[in-house]
């Protein structure tokens, strides 16, 4: 090797070591800060499902045809023991979601037939594949990160043990009991992880894997069908579902291969979107994209180069990083078909659904392994390797606008979703603000009643329970020195409790030496706790080096449930076990109850 080519060998692995350090670092910031922190979209019908059925009803019940055992377990776990938090539910989902990661690399770099080129530029392609804020509609929420990663983890763990059902007894027992285990979990994690059968039977195929292990998959197969079909649905359902003219059904499934090349090319329409000044996809664009339904096909068509020889010739096995790039590529691939057909009557209603969001979750992975196989491929030959490298080398340049604007968003919507939290624990219907968690907020209203009988969620540290009292019984009327300041202001009048009005107070606030106060309470002239209020903020240095300085204020929403505006309102601190001496007057009152 030349001079030149070493150096440049040498550049190519800092550069990837480099852009894997910056994103991993930035997507887990942003996945932090934009965590889902309270209950939020399908959750309101699982947990009512939860919090009305046994733990074995709630975990055997299907949810929009999605059988999600495995998740509903961990829900229920966290509804009994931590008291629904959503938080904890979040960080068990990083863990799987790490889990998954993990799986992904330690097979990669044990790989002996590769480079370390080869190994820096793979693993840069996992973190972002992992990691990148496109799929944020599913990491940043617990409860559905917990349900894909078990799917993807548990189909990548089964096909890792796939070659070791080869070897002899014990061993190819211990084998086939870890892959049939595995396979279990991703097929009632979620519907898309029934793909994991056609998967195994697929490389168990191009493994040359004894007959007996192939029929053991099959039989696993069927009997995971099975017991799919004979679980029972709950009521919800995905509208526009059923099928109600067959003749509309068949030219809806002869789109088919249309929706599943648009699924497929999703990600370029996005990634090509956030380059833009006005970041966004419209209905009739994600229907009707040439950029996703020309990047689809050329997916589909790579996917067949990398797959189709090896089932042909069954030389699979050389290679730990050929296994798990195809591994990704076929599970995906199928996971995306069994969205096409289970959503084919939906996508005829709204074709531009197509092009959500949510299924870039399942998409990203698919290019993952593609590219994880060009670099497979590439790495003994000398013409190509260079052109992959590059390529791989652009991939974090190309989509980290929308790694940015989605940690922008989802920063946001984790503000949001506070603050609806903080309308339903000072008990008001705040409607505008209760859409955030969920498109029916008569839903949120039932359920989060229950939630509050039990104390769960955002009502488990009892702030609602000040609420009426005096001043002076909390915290044993223990008081002292914040430095509290601010400025605050009724913002408008929504409903309060048995359909009075509630004043909505809006400002921000700021402890001794800019710390941001968490909570805060909302007194009137007489010293009865009228209100809860809750801080929102961005430490300043992680707002200017991730967000652009685009989150430095701290803000805080409260609500005075019987709002009367001849009367004079404060604000006071409530961290640390005491009320602050010092206190903020709530100015501006309004007359006029604000729309809904």
């Amino acid at each position: 090797m030349s001079r030149f080519a070493e150096q440049a060998e040498r550049a190519a692995q800092i550069g990837a070591a480099v852009a894997t350090a910056v994103f991993l670092s930035s997507g887990l910031v942003y996945l932090y800060l934009g965590r889902v922190p309270v209950t939020m979209a399908d959750h309101w019908e699982i947990y009512k499902v939860c919090l009305n059925h046994s733990w074995l009803e709630s975990a055997l019940l299907k949810f929009n045809h999605h059988s999600l055992f495995f998740p509903n377990l961990i829900r229920w776990a966290d509804l009994r023991f931590f008291h629904g938090d959503q938080q904890l539910l979040f960080f068990v989902g990083m863990f799987l979601l790490f889990g998954t990661a993990i799986l992904l690399l330690v097979p990669l770099w044990r790989d002996t037939t590769v480079g370390l080129t080869a190994k820096l530029a793979a693993t840069l392609v996992l973190i972002v594949g992992n990691f990148w804020m496109g799929r944020a509609s599913i990491t940043t929420s617990g409860g559905f990160v917990c349900e894909n990663s078990l799917a993807i983890g548990g189909t990548l763990l089964a096909c890792l043990w796939l070659p070791a059902t080869r070897t002899e007894w014990p061993r190819s027992l211990k084998a086939c009991l870890i892959v049939m285990t595995s396979g279990s979990v991703a097929s009632f994690s979620i519907a898309n992880g029934m793909a994991v059968w056609p998967t195994l039977l697929l490389l168990g195929w191009s493994l040359r894997l004894p007959w007996r292990s192939l029929v053991l998959l099959l039989a696993g197969a069927l009997i995971a069908i099975v017991i799919y079909v004979l679980l029972p649905n709950e009521r919800a359902e995905i509208p526009f579902a059923k099928i109600s003219d067959f003749s509309a059904f068949l030219m809806a499934a002869g789109r088919g291969p249309h929706h599943l090349f648009m699924l497929l090319g999703a990600p370029f329409l996005w990634a090509e979107a956030a380059w833009t000044f006005h970041f966004g996809v419209s209905d009739k664009l994600g229907a009707t994209s040439l950029l996703s339904l020309s990047c689809g096909v050329l997916g589909l068509v790579f996917a067949g180069l990398a797959v189709v020889p090896k089932l042909v010739r069954r030389d699979l096995g050389q290679s730990w990083l050929e296994l798990t790039a195809l591994s990704l590529v076929i599970f995906n691939l199928g996971a995306m078909a069994i969205i096409v057909v289970g959503r084919t009557e939906f996508f005829r209603m709204l074709p531009g659904e197509v092009s959500a969001p949510r299924y870039l979750f399942w998409s990203s992975l698919f290019w993952t392994g593609l590219l994880l196989v060009a670099i497979q491929r590439a790495d003994s030959k000398t013409w190509l390797r260079w052109p992959v490298y590059l390529l791989v080398l652009a991939v974090p340049i190309g989509v980290f606008p929308m790694h940015y604007k989605e940690g922008l968003r989802s920063r946001f919507v984790n503000y949001l979703a506070e603050s609806g939290a903080t309308s339903l624990i000072d008990d008001v219907r705040d409607t505008k603000q209760i859409q955030v968690l969920f498109n029916d907020p008569e839903q949120v209203y039932r359920v989060a009643t229950q939630l509050r009988a039990r104390r769960l969620d955002m009502f488990a540290n009892g702030l609602q329970d000040w609420i009426g009292l005096p001043e002076t019984s909390l915290f044993n009327g223990r008081q002292k020195s914040e430095g509290f300041k601010g400025n605050c202001h009724v913002d408008g009048l929504v409903q309060g409790k048995n359909g009075s009005s509630a004043g909505k107070v809006t400002g921000w606030s700021q402890k001794r030496g800019h710390a941001i106060p968490k909570t805060l309470v909302i007194v009137d002239p007489t010293g009865v706790v009228e209100g809860v209020g809750r801080s929102w903020g961005t430490n300043e240095f992680i707002s200017r080096m991730f967000y652009q300085g685009k989150f430095s204020s701290s803000e805080f929403l409260g609500y005075i449930r019987d709002y009367n505006p001849q009367l004079q309102y404060t604000v006071r601190c409530a961290d640390d076990e005491a009320l602050s001496n010092e206190k903020i007057v709530v100015e501006t009152p309004v007359t006029g109850r604000s729309a809904p």
